[in-house]
């Protein structure tokens, strides 16, 4: 399965769809200092350990502070038949708008 680079616009879009989860990658302390709205944060090194908790029937939006982690977890996730998207540039395209 395929996983989708996106830009902050169509991020944005996926974002109003009911089946799309936003998952932000980056440690607890960053989630905790800035976050987009209705993101659910799961750390990238614990991401195998949340995967059994991820429906298939989902779109996983993840982001990270640039973009590294959360093109990694899209490959990964993607392989194991996830529907994924990665925002390029991550965090810091939220944060320059």
């Amino acid at each position: 399965m395929e996983f989708q680079t996106v830009g902050i616009r169509q991020f944005n879009e996926y974002r109003k769809h009911p089946d799309t989860w936003v998952i932000d990658l980056r440690s607890k302390e960053e989630f905790e200092e800035v976050h987009v709205e209705g993101a659910r944060n799961i750390p990238y090194e614990e991401l195998n350990m949340f995967r059994k908790y991820l429906p298939k029937d989902k779109l996983y939006l993840l982001y990270c502070d640039r973009g590294s982690s959360s093109l990694m977890a899209a490959k990964e996730l993607s392989r194991d038949g996830y529907r994924t998207a990665t925002l390029v540039g991550g965090i810091q395209v939220v944060l320059q708008k």
